[in-house]
């Protein structure tokens, strides 16, 4: 089976649904944000999802909001950044697509993620700089493994990323 999607995967903050807009639409390929497509599904916010059922139940949307993916051709998917933490997330996004990773410093990081009402892992957290560095610990080892290529998106215009990615997968 060909690949044909691109995955893009990295830490809340990283740019997956602004680079993976504007990349989708330079390689004429269609945009698929998982977790938009949660929230259209679920009619409430990844927040109230965590807030009422809890992140398990949120892993479950996201596992099968990926499975939808598989029989969908040419497009650019947004994942949630802990969608590399499921094995089989991993292995259906690796024999559908390649997988790319934005890579992001924790500083660039930290201002990009002031809307914490959005990122429920940050909500009601005294130390942001610490749980983003345990996140980074935790995960930034399996996006590199699965990654065709790691883009570091840090303090970089947009179509400059974007120019890199379509480099790497083209």
């Amino acid at each position: 089976m060909q690949k044909s999607n691109i995955y893009l995967v990295g830490l809340m903050g990283s740019g997956k649904t602004s680079i993976g807009k504007i990349l989708a639409k330079r390689m004429s390929m269609d945009f698929i944000d998982l977790d938009d497509e949660i929230i259209k599904d679920e009619k409430c916010s990844i927040s109230e999802i965590f807030d009422r059922f809890g992140e398990k139940k949120f892993r479950d949307l996201e596992n099968k909001k990926l499975i939808s993916t598989l029989g969908v051709h040419n497009c650019v998917v947004s994942t949630g950044g802990g969608i590399v933490m499921d094995k089989d997330n991993v292995k259906i996004m690796t024999e559908n697509g390649f997988i790319v990773h934005l890579d992001i410093d924790l500083e660039t990081q930290l201002l990009r993620i002031k809307n914490k009402k959005n990122r429920p892992l940050l909500r009601n957290v005294g130390n942001e700089r610490k749980v983003l560095s345990e996140m980074r610990k935790e995960r930034d080892h399996i996006y590199k493994k699965i990654a065709i290529a790691s883009v570091d998106t840090s303090n970089r215009k947009r179509n400059d990323i974007v120019s890199e990615v379509v480099n790497i997968v083209q």
